[in-house]
């Protein structure tokens, strides 16, 4: 029997408690537009951690791609039920922040 080779990629786990308020707007807005690097899902955001412009990023989410390249990923799935690092900052009461279109919708969990 052949084995098949896929591509597989790693990717970070993260608290959606490590996003400050601007970060998570940031998330939602680029998400709302449709912007390829960064998707919502139902409990926050997967982003692709590449190596582009971070000069309109917000610190904190700056502090975040740059260590999970460093733990060698290629993707952050900010999810709120993810652990919480203890390398990374925490904002309280963070860490049920969802995306904007979630949280309108009765039910959206």
């Amino acid at each position: 029997m052949s084995m098949i080779s896929y591509p597989l990629r790693v990717f970070f786990d993260c608290s959606t408690a490590h996003l400050s308020e601007a970060s998570s707007t940031y998330l939602n807005v680029h998400a709302d537009q449709g912007d390829e690097l960064v998707a919502a899902t139902p409990y926050g955001w997967f982003i692709w951690v590449g190596e582009g412009d971070r000069d309109n990023l917000p610190t904190d989410l700056v502090g975040i791609t740059e260590y999970a390249r460093r733990l060698g990923a290629e993707y952050i799935l900010f999810d709120r039920d993810a652990p919480e690092d203890e390398a990374l900052a925490r904002f309280l009461g963070r860490a049920d922040a969802l995306p904007g279109s979630r949280r309108a919708r009765p039910g959206g969990e």
